[in-house]
């Protein structure tokens, strides 16, 4: 069972009331925007990571946050005033500055959290998976991971904790938690391979067919990671710009592999290391797996670099 902590419960609560507002805008409908780096954003993004704030400031006064959306001169009146009537309409006590709230960072501090408000906003935008995580690093460890997936596996809505050095639990379709570990399977050409719905790069299918994968999974969001921490898969292919990847993208579900048995590599078997808003690799992509094959798949890389070509 999960330690019962008070990081951990309260967390859990927060991810949850999360979740409700993301599928409250679901429900009612929410704008969408493009940002400066071309991907996508909803009201819902904005909405969930505004909650998520006002509550790690209320908690934590003393504790830095890092978080991926900042506010934009999208979030005029009008919307601000929809995010407030998901609200109340939810029972949710925030009534601030959204604004502040959007951009507030925190002090500078030992413990930082990470906020990702709607992991997989494509996949958000098409009614179909995504994740919102949440981390916690202190003194440069990873520490805490919550993460929440509505309709996982058609169980419904999903909830994962890993609490560093005391393993991965789950609740699924609200029912009590339960510990997790990844998959026992020993055979990569048995074995699932998750990968991204949107965002893919052709090294990945090459991969898989020099090692003689045939069954596949492709999801948003971290959800995968969840997949490979409770055994529903072996192996989680992700491509990343080495720019542009950042902790609250990765954290979580790395610290929940790992927590889980599992091993979380960049494409050179390093482990990615987490400095400020960015996860560090040496290469361009990540390997989680149960850990099995990990050292086969890491040799198959560099016997097949042209793959990358």
């Amino acid at each position: 069972m999960i330690d019962n902590n008070k990081d951990i419960q309260l967390m859990i609560a927060i991810i949850k009331n999360a979740i409700n507002i993301t599928e409250w805008f679901r429900e009612e409908g929410y704008q969408s925007y493009i940002k400066q780096d071309k991907s996508p954003v909803t009201l819902a993004d904005y909405a969930s990571q505004i909650y998520i704030i006002s509550k790690l400031k209320e908690i934590y006064p003393n504790d830095s946050i890092v978080a991926e959306e900042s506010y934009s001169s999208q979030l005029n009146l009008r919307p601000e005033k929809i995010i407030q009537n998901c609200f109340n309409a939810l029972n949710l006590n925030v009534k601030l500055n959204f604004r502040d709230i959007l951009n507030y960072r925190g002090p500078k501090s030992e413990r930082q959290w990470s906020i990702d408000p709607i992991d997989g906003t494509k996949g958000y935008q098409e009614g179909l998976s995504y994740a919102i995580g949440i981390g916690l690093m202190s003194n440069y460890e990873k520490t805490l991971s919550i993460i929440g997936v509505p309709n996982y596996n058609e169980e419904g809505v999903a909830i994962f904790v890993a609490n560093k050095n005391h393993g991965a639990q789950a609740s699924y379709g609200g029912k009590k938690f339960v510990t997790i570990k990844v998959s026992e399977q020993k055979n990569i050409n048995q074995s699932f391979l998750c990968h991204s719905l949107h965002y893919d790069e052709p090294w990945v299918m090459k991969l898989a067919k020099i090692l003689g994968i045939e069954k596949f999974i492709q999801i948003d969001s971290m959800a995968k990671f969840c997949m490979i921490a409770d055994g529903s898969a072996e192996l989680y292919l992700k491509p990343m710009k080495m720019d542009l990847s950042y902790i609250w993208d990765f954290l979580p579900g790395d610290l929940l592999v790992n927590e889980a048995g599992g091993v979380v590599t960049d494409l050179n078997g390093k482990p990615a290391q987490y400095v400020q808003n960015k996860c560090v690799i040496t290469a361009p992509g990540l390997i989680s797996s149960n850990g099995n094959f990990h050292k086969e798949i890491l040799e198959a890389i560099r016997n097949n670099s042209n793959i990358f070509n």
